[in-house]
């Protein structure tokens, strides 16, 4: 095999790849009252660890009924509107996107159809952001020690500690902010 030579500039120096912002920040949420304090904090947990996109990922109101049985929210596409008119008024510099995955689908999406989807289409290292109550959700669910193994979780602190025992049994796996 024929070795590949390469010319650069004098003095060049590789650049370092831990200087520079990586992987996908993806906020797992249905945005129902989704308030401008709560975005601010999520992108500032963005820039602050040095995550490179922030990935918006709206839950359809079936998959929202499935998890939560007793919870009715507002339709789709009105929480998404409401969502993108909060980014457009925020005036962040920050990289983010919102998924239209599960607008396409139009009915329930498995939390583990979502994260393979999201896993394929954005860069590594992966990390999810939830709230507390959509946390303990998953925590029931079979595939979570494959998740919570894959990708680092924050965790919203709001409304008290978290009393799941499979989230404490792995609480060296995902942090409260």
């Amino acid at each position: 095999m024929a070795r590949q030579t390469s010319q650069v500039p004098f003095g060049y120096e590789l650049p370092n790849g831990r200087d520079t912002d990586r992987g996908s920040l993806w906020i797992y949420d249905a945005f129902e009252d989704y308030t401008e304090q709560e975005l601010v904090r999520v992108l500032a947990l963005a820039s602050g660890r040095g995550i490179a996109k922030a990935v918006f990922y709206p839950l359809h109101e079936e998959t929202v009924r499935r998890m939560e049985k007793r919870r009715s929210v507002a339709p789709y596409y009105e929480r998404v509107e409401a969502l993108e008119a909060l980014l457009a008024a925020s005036d962040t510099d920050a990289d983010y996107a919102v998924e239209p995955f599960e607008g396409k689908r139009k009915k329930y999406t498995p939390v583990d159809t979502a994260f393979r989807f999201l896993e394929e289409k954005y860069a590594a290292p992966h990390f999810v952001w939830m709230t507390k109550t959509t946390a303990e959700l998953l925590a029931g669910y079979e595939s979570f020690e494959t998740w919570i193994k894959k990708i680092r979780w924050f965790v919203s602190e709001e409304g008290g500690p978290v009393t799941h025992p499979r989230l404490q049994a792995y609480a060296h796996r995902w942090d409260p902010v």
